[in-house]
């Protein structure tokens, strides 16, 4: 098994399980909603699920844009490089992917720092620790990194643009 090989089953293994989290999460949103609802229709109000379901959304937010990136499903620019030939169209997505590796570096690394930095700072209503929800940043930006890393080692005939190698 080469590198890419590794790298592929190990970003389709993770991807399986952001999924299954996300379910989870999405079913849990819809708990905590419908609890809110019954509890305030009989005169009382549930103080942390606001505070909750603002954290599990946006951490929705972050780790679907992964699995909308391993799925290939974000807006592209295809057909732009087919233009002006394969090369060049490689050119094009090779040139995209290295900067999406910049730019997911950084926000894994920020994120990290930023996670630490809220270490000691627990949200205002379940008073939990608020590094706790802002780690799904650097969290969701490992997990890009692993998928552009994929991206990357794929070999130039084994397709072109985003296009991933498994379903």
């Amino acid at each position: 098994m080469n590198f890419h090989q590794r790298l592929l089953s190990t970003s389709d293994w993770v991807n399986l399980w952001v999924e299954r989290v996300l379910l989870l999460v999405g079913a849990t949103i819809s708990l905590i909603l419908f609890a809110q609802v019954v509890a305030r229709y009989v005169g009382h109000s549930l103080s942390w699920s606001e505070e909750i379901g603002r954290y599990l959304l946006v951490a929705t937010t972050f780790l679907g844009a992964t699995v909308a990136y391993k799925r290939a499903h974000f807006i592209g620019l295809a057909g732009f490089g087919a233009r002006f030939g394969t090369a060049i169209e490689q050119i094009i997505v090779r040139s995209l992917q290295l900067l999406t590796l910049g730019c997911f570096g950084l926000i894994t690394w920020y994120g990290v720092l930023y996670t630490m930095k809220a270490w000691d700072q627990t949200s205002t209503a379940v008073q939990m620790p608020m590094s706790l929800p802002i780690s799904v940043l650097p969290m969701s930006g490992g997990i890009f990194l692993l998928h552009i890393l994929t991206d990357l080692t794929r070999r130039k005939g084994a397709g072109s643009g985003l296009v991933q190698d498994s379903p």
